[in-house]
């Protein structure tokens, strides 16, 4: 609503001095500069790679989790660069037929651990209660589950029930989907066992433990920090969607150890995989969000590295 008052007021000016030239002209800049601003908010999702000798253009997109696959039609010139492409590439190749049964495996806490060793009493009956409530599961249905596997399940339910989300498909396994049915040949930066690493070997399972029962403490703060990253994501402020995501020292957020083995240590693998992968063929590289932005970003560190990187308008 902001943006469209400033439209009709720009027009307003130009009706008002048409007969200006000069001021006529002025206002013609100044409404055609606001207009592909406003055009191009969700434009730094989607980016150009060029340059340091590659002979076809690749591209960036980031994705988020918590995002409709239909949110996908509003950002510009996307399916015409995964068009132009000839190769598909992702944190995880998913077309290995094992991959999804060696994550559920993965997911169960190892030596007969039970989430009952990691708890408290008071803990266990907090954390239980609520689950009953939000999953219709109790701790005794999963104690054997990785603590953050049970976070993330409740993270998502909260959320749907709020944002009435509904969407299962995450764009990084669309777009691969789409590869497949197209003849396109997919990639992945990371293998499976890496994968595993990253999602149940990031901290001990007492910590994981402890940010589960501090989830479920704060679960407003943690639903409305949720809300306002699907925001940033949608309006493409990857450099505030990345502080966000870094959190504020609380036990619930990644201390700065974590994040960087989630994030900027993974960038820095990537990196010297991608100018490989890109020289190779036109590569349609997707990632989520957290990935591009910051100064660790790829889309910095590859401008650092020689390459030409501009968002998609």
């Amino acid at each position: 609503m902001k943006d469209e008052l400033l439209i009709e007021k720009f027009l307003v000016i130009f009706v008002r001095n048409k007969k200006k030239n000069i001021i006529m002209k002025k206002n013609i800049l100044i409404l055609v500069t606001l207009l592909l601003s406003l055009s191009t908010l969700q434009a730094q999702l989607l980016w150009k790679v060029t340059g340091n000798g590659l002979k076809h253009p690749s591209y960036l997109f980031g994705t988020h989790r918590l995002i409709p696959i239909q949110f996908l039609d509003s950002v510009p010139g996307l399916f015409k660069a995964f068009n132009e492409c000839n190769v598909v590439v992702g944190e995880l190749a998913l077309n290995n037929i094992d991959v999804a049964a060696r994550i559920q495996k993965a997911a169960i806490m190892p030596n007969q651990t039970k989430i009952k060793d990691l708890l408290n009493d008071d803990e266990y009956k907090l954390v239980d209660s609520e689950l009953k409530s939000v999953l219709k599961l109790g701790l005794k249905n999963l104690s054997i589950m990785n603590p953050s596997v049970i976070r993330t399940m409740y993270e998502l339910e909260i959320y749907k029930r709020l944002t009435g989300y509904t969407d299962n498909k995450q764009s990084d396994s669309y777009f691969q989907l789409v590869a497949e049915e197209k003849g396109k040949k997919v990639v992945g930066l990371e293998t499976v066992d890496q994968q595993i690493e990253i999602l149940y070997g990031n901290g001990s399972l007492e910590r994981q433990a402890d940010i589960l029962v501090e989830t479920i403490q704060h679960k407003d703060i943690i639903l409305s920090k949720m809300i306002q990253l699907a925001k940033l994501y949608k309006a493409g402020k990857l450099d505030e969607l990345v502080e966000l995501s870094k959190g504020q020292n609380n036990v619930s957020n990644m201390t700065e150890q974590e994040y960087s083995k989630l994030v900027d240590n993974r960038n820095m693998e990537w990196l010297k995989k991608l100018p490989v992968n890109m020289k190779e063929s036109s590569s349609f590289i997707v990632t989520d969000a957290l990935h591009l932005g910051g100064k660790n970003g790829l889309v910095k560190q590859l401008q650092k590295a020689g390459f030409k990187v501009k968002a998609v308008e």
